[in-house]
């Protein structure tokens, strides 16, 4: 049985030995009693004679869904490292694996800027960072030094550039994936198809090796061996919708018009929610409702109804990803084999394939048996 890191409901979670728990990240909870403080500190001018003083109308709770873990990372034997979404920029900390309490030390904190994903080169003790200045749909790969607090972009362009990995047979070179963008005439945004490009980061050079017009390639992984595995899906005409008056209302005061739509993105890719309003109705009520429209990766599913297809069709343990979400696995020689449908996520371990189909983490083994590891809500970005 491997310890497995991965995340859920917007929190870092630690199975092993048949158990889970959530694990405490301080940035996070800090960051949140901080705004508690400050909200308790301000309450005076927003309820009862201080406000009819200040002749002001009461103000929104502050949006805690803008403050939640975006990836995990083994550093070590003995520690951790986690990225985190703090409304207004991002947090990257180190973690004891033996004690979840212990201090955290700090890798990076940055303001206006958000890290999306993340991999590590434990030889060179450095990170690949995927992330993007706040209110930018640009996402940019870049390179940390575990010891330093300074970014070097290593991409560029009008692109999307996400979940970067080394090859760990040569740490100079990064897969990743990336589509381009671009805005119609009324401004909405436009994602084309995602590739998979290798970059060497000793020569400069950059590569696309897997691309097509009618699918998505993403979430490239490579082994020890040199195969590579992507997860692949048809690839949907993706445009942002319009904003409502409504949808302006129910924004917090703090995060200014021009990031509008950003914000939705980004909330929708990390927490299955929009911001915006459906036919008047309110996103989160809806999702406590049914569950039945979740965004994930950028795509709308129908929950509830691709769980039903999933179990119609002889899944052991349906969820909610489509049976057209496929996990490939390439081999050198460039032979093509479906290692698994219906996956969100996924990770090889010592030729074991552990996948979430968004509602499970199941193990599946070299004699193509699974095993149930856990069950939850949207669970990503497994490590182990």
């Amino acid at each position: 049985m491997f310890p497995i890191f991965y995340l859920s409901k917007k929190a870092l979670n630690y199975h092993y030995d048949q158990k889970d728990i959530v694990i405490p990240c301080q940035a996070i909870d800090k960051y949140k009693k901080n705004l508690q403080e400050i909200k308790q500190r301000k309450a005076w001018k927003n309820s009862g004679a201080g406000a009819q003083f200040m002749g002001a109308f009461p103000q929104q709770e502050d949006n805690e869904a803008m403050i939640f873990a975006t990836d995990v990372l083994i550093a070590s034997s003995e520690r951790i490292i986690y990225s985190a979404c703090l409304q207004d920029g991002t947090a990257i900390y180190s973690k004891s694996l033996t004690d979840f309490n212990e201090p955290e030390s700090l890798v990076l904190r940055k303001n206006d800027y958000i890290t999306f994903d993340m991999d590590i080169d434990r030889a060179n003790q450095r990170l690949v960072l995927s992330g993007g200045e706040l209110g930018s749909y640009v996402q940019h790969l870049s390179i940390l030094a575990i010891d330093d607090n300074r970014i070097q972009y290593i991409t560029e362009g009008e692109c999307v550039d996400a979940h970067p990995c080394f090859d760990p047979q040569n740490s100079d070179l990064i897969y990743y994936d990336s589509c381009g963008f671009g805005a119609d005439d009324r401004g909405s945004m436009r994602l084309g198809p995602k590739e998979i490009c290798r970059l060497n980061l000793k020569t400069g050079d950059l590569e696309s090796i897997l691309a097509s017009p009618e699918f998505d390639y993403f979430k490239p992984q490579i082994d020890a061996q040199g195969n590579l595995y992507v997860l692949r899906r048809p690839y949907q005409y993706r445009k942002a919708s319009t904003w409502t008056l409504k949808d302006i209302a129910l924004i917090p005061v703090k995060i200014f018009k021009a990031i509008f739509s950003w914000l939705d993105f980004f909330t929708q890719r990390y927490t299955g929610e929009s911001l915006k309003t459906s036919s008047g109705a309110n996103p989160a009520k809806a999702q406590q409702k049914s569950e039945e429209d979740i965004f994930i990766e950028g795509n709308l599913i129908k929950a509830q109804q691709t769980t039903a297809q999933n179990a119609k069709s002889g899944e052991k343990f349906p969820g909610l990803i489509p049976n057209n979400w496929q996990l490939l696995k390439i081999s050198a020689d460039g032979t093509q084999t479906v290692l698994k449908k219906s996956v969100m996520s996924y990770v090889i371990k010592d030729d074991h394939l552990i996948y979430s189909n968004g509602r499970f983490v199941v193990q599946m083994n070299p004699d193509q048996s699974e095993v149930k590891l856990v069950e939850g809500h949207l669970i990503d970005k497994i490590v182990c």
